[in-house]
């Protein structure tokens, strides 16, 4: 045997020598450095379509030299990646803005709603609209310009580019900002009357020496650059400018236009960082003024454009960023629809391609309207800086209104993002009329809309970082999560510690829709409440009423599960003793679909036999169950699938809970008095004297029975924060009374601690509501005033009846 003598004196020093040579190994300090701080990773793909394809208003014939662009940042380190994405088309809309924020979060492992997607707006350019498309096929019509063959292609380079920019991501160190004026190039396209009305309109090129003779009218001079470093190298930039971005078009030759020179003109000039150019809020703004349609003013607009950049370059100022100093936060607006848009279904089939071009997307985004789907405006802090993300063809004047909203803040803003809206005025603007008020699909008060998103966005201050929230770390360490799979592998922990108690669910392939037996049925004013039933699986059935409202189509549907009790479903119908339960009656009077079962072992299933369900625990039948009921209403004509829900009181409070951190299906929870931590659950002596320990009531056999192992102390693998950290980012709303001595408001109080960082971190603070009325175990009229307002907005439903207490 050989004996290793070490002379301690030389070990330290040997140590140190280990150490900077593992520092020193290629990638290994950095790769700490990029895990534990920020980094920016960019993308940059060919948005050109191919010669024959169509552009917006014509088939292509050629491409210029420059091309079309799609580029982008990916921001990781701070909560889930944000993307930031400008594409070189006229517009993406709809369906299209969902493919293209799920493929871009997807390829940056994030999730849709921290992904900004808009278009730079050239004319010569594609235009993507798959809602819009599937009309027109529908309707046996060309798509024209809305084919989405090129799309995908293009979906395909940018998810791509993005899973190869990852892993070459730079640290992110600073921010720069900078902001200068842009010479002769933006000029007001409305001119007024001496009546007020608009008398005429300056196009992008105007020839009427008259009209261009104008004043130069509203505009934002500004060019604003928002730059990224690596301590003293640049990375990114930026850039917002408000104008229609047309010097010439109707080409038939895909360009970027004076913008797209301009970028290229500053990727020249600073060639280490990737160029991104964002149109502000351009509707009303054109270059008409300076202008006049002659093919070399493309150029010298360009230059225009590249100075004032240059200028801004040349005015930046950088700031350090940390990770504490990123938020993203995103308001969901439903803006008022003009309901004239429907004839455009019914013009369509007269009318040609440019025509459609200009009308399909406004018929697309008013049926998504129409079903309450909402458009996300979004916004991005970066220390004093704050990037606004909004909708369709703005007018300045909402611009220049976040930019004095917060003039102690460096306010940059990114118009035509969904593009579905198209023109948005102001409120005057719609008295004034003009050809943007005549072309836009949406009202006048879609200005307090917007402005209300706008200015909660710009006052709302920066959450404070619970840097040692354990759900936002990974598991096991003090290192942040990066992205959502890292998130998918904490929920699969808690996943299964939850199963180890409850049991694991079926497998759910191949199962088929239920087939409903009607037993009995009850007409009311507002709807018609049924009796059914049907089976969940081979041994078990489900029992329930089923709410329609009076000429229901494509509507909100809520599952309502209710409380401990004899008379199971009919307690939600108003049917039992207690007040404030009649949840499920409510919802009906108010418009929505509702659905309200048997819990297993009470109202019609009251005999049920849990040794011979074939499920391992009480509570894993009623998810299943549950889940069934949302299989039935998921295929109702009267259901929008999208837009359902589950509420529930007590019993019914936390089956809402597991219900939807099982089933994704459902959109949104509201739990009244539902739950608490384990560690705070304690009924007092009943619950050791009659169940064999503090958490006791839960191993009953209706609920589950494996705790009843662990007794009398039982320290369960999985809590009620876990549950609705699985839920997170949909929206959860508590009812959690002070006096409720089933479910202690401080066990409540504690988990909404824990929990809120989890939706701050997404994104979503607002998703996560707790209400404290004082009360006992109870479902007070205020609150449930307050959580059916809550859902109304989630699901952008206008009731068709207010109830009395509302």
């Amino acid at each position: 045997m050989i004996k290793l003598l070490i002379d301690t004196k030389f070990l330290f020093p040997s140590l140190i020598c280990l150490l900077f040579l593992l520092v020193s190994i290629p990638g290994m300090g950095r790769q700490k450095e990029l895990n534990s701080g920020l980094t920016l990773a960019i993308f940059d793909v060919d948005a050109t379509p191919p010669v024959g394809s169509w552009l917006a208003y014509d088939p292509m014939q050629n491409r210029d030299d420059l091309g079309l662009r799609a580029k982008g940042i990916v921001i990781s380190g701070s909560g889930l990646p944000i993307v930031l994405c400008a594409v070189d088309w006229i517009g993406i809309a709809n369906e299209s803005q969902d493919a293209f924020k799920a493929t871009l979060a997807k390829a940056a492992s994030t999730i849709p709603s921290r992904v900004a997607v808009h278009t730079v707006h050239q004319h010569d350019a594609p235009i993507s609209d798959w809602g819009a498309e599937k009309i027109l096929v529908d309707a046996g019509l060309d798509p024209f310009a809305f084919d989405s063959s090129f799309d995908r292609i293009v979906l395909n380079r940018l998810e791509a580019a993005i899973r190869s920019a990852l892993p070459n991501a730079q640290p992110l160190t600073h921010v720069g900002t900078g902001k200068a004026m842009v010479e002769r190039v933006a000029s007001n396209r409305r001119i007024k009357g001496t009546d007020g009305k608009i008398a005429y309109f300056r196009s992008s090129s105007t020839k009427d020496p008259k009209i261009r003779d104008f004043p130069e009218g509203l505009i934002d001079p500004e060019v604003s650059l928002i730059s990224f470093w690596n301590e003293d190298r640049p990375l990114a930039v930026l850039s917002y400018y408000a104008v229609h971005p047309q010097s010439y078009y109707l080409t038939k030759v895909a360009n970027p236009d004076f913008p797209g020179i301009a970028r290229y003109m500053r990727q020249l000039e600073v060639p280490e960082a990737l160029h991104v150019h964002f149109n502000g809020a351009g509707a009303n703004i054109a270059a008409g003024k300076y202008n006049d349609g002659s093919k070399i003013n493309r150029g010298l607009l360009a230059d225009r454009l590249a100075a004032g950049m240059k200028k801004a370059w040349e005015n930046t100022r950088k700031q350090a960023l940390a990770p504490a100093d990123i938020f993203w936060q995103q308001e969901p607006v439903l803006l008022p629809a003009n309901e004239d848009i429907p004839n455009i279904e019914q013009e369509m089939h007269r009318q040609n391609a440019r025509w459609l071009t200009n009308n399909m997307q406004k018929l697309a985004w008013y049926k998504r309207q129409e079903s309450g789907k909402k458009i996300e405006i979004s916004g991005l802090t970066l220390g004093n800086a704050r990037i606004l993300h909004l909708p369709g063809e703005l007018f300045v004047e909402y611009q220049l209104a976040a930019k004095a909203e917060r003039p102690d803040l460096f306010v940059a803003m990114a118009a035509y993002g969904d593009y579905g809206p198209f023109y948005i005025g102001t409120a005057a603007a719609y008295q004034e009329g003009g050809y943007e008020i005549d072309a836009s699909p949406v009202t006048s008060e879609a200005e307090p809309v917007i402005m209300a998103s706008i200015k909660k966005i710009l006052h709302q201050p920066i959450p404070k970082r619970e840097a040692s929230n354990s759900y936002i770390l990974r598991e096991e360490s003090d290192t942040p999560i990066r992205s959502i799979h890292e998130w998918k592998e904490k929920e699969k922990v808690w996943k299964n510690n939850m199963a180890s108690i409850m049991g694991t669910l079926p497998s759910r392939e191949s199962l088929s829709i239920p087939t409903l037996t009607y037993t009995d049925s009850l007409v009311e004013s507002r709807f018609i409440r049924y009796q059914v039933s049907f089976p969940s699986d081979h041994r078990n059935n489900v029992t329930a009423y089923l709410y329609i409202p009076h000429q229901s189509k494509n509507r909100p549907a809520m599952l309502v599960l209710h409380s401990t009790g004899e008379e199971g479903k009919r307690i939600v119908d108003g049917q039992g003793p207690l007040e404030n339960r009649a949840i499920a009656r409510e919802l009906a009077e108010k418009g929505y679909v509702v659905m309200a079962p048997d819990y297993p072992s009470f109202g019609e299933q009251k005999n049920h036999d849990f040794s011979q369900d074939g499920f391992p625990s009480g509570t894993l039948l009623g998810v299943w169950n549950h889940m069934r009921c949302v299989d039935v209403l998921s295929q109702m004509e009267a259901v929008d699938p999208k837009r359902i829900g589950v509420i529930g009181h007590s019993l019914g409070g936390h089956n809402a809970l597991f219900t939807a951190a099982h089933d994704t299906r459902i959109k949104v929870v509201v739990s009244s008095c539902g739950w608490t931590p384990f560690e705070f659950y304690d009924i007092g002596e009943a619950g050791t004297k009659n169940y064999g320990g503090r958490l006791g009531p839960w191993a009953q056999e209706r609920y589950m029975p494996a705790i009843k192992n662990q007794l009398p102390d039982a320290h369960l693998p999985f809590d009620f924060t876990d549950i609705i950290a699985l839920i997170a980012p949909r929206p959860v709303f508590t009812n959690a009374p002070l006096q409720d001595s089933n479910f202690s408001v401080e066990g409540v109080k504690t988990g909404i601690h824990l929990l809120a960082p989890v939706y701050q971190w997404m994104g979503f603070p607002d998703h996560l509501q707790v209400r404290h009325p004082d009360s006992g175990h109870d479902f007070p009229t205020e609150i449930r005033k307050e959580a059916y307002a809550f859902l109304d907005d989630f699901f952008g439903f206008t009731p068709t009846k207010k109830l009395a207490f509302e």
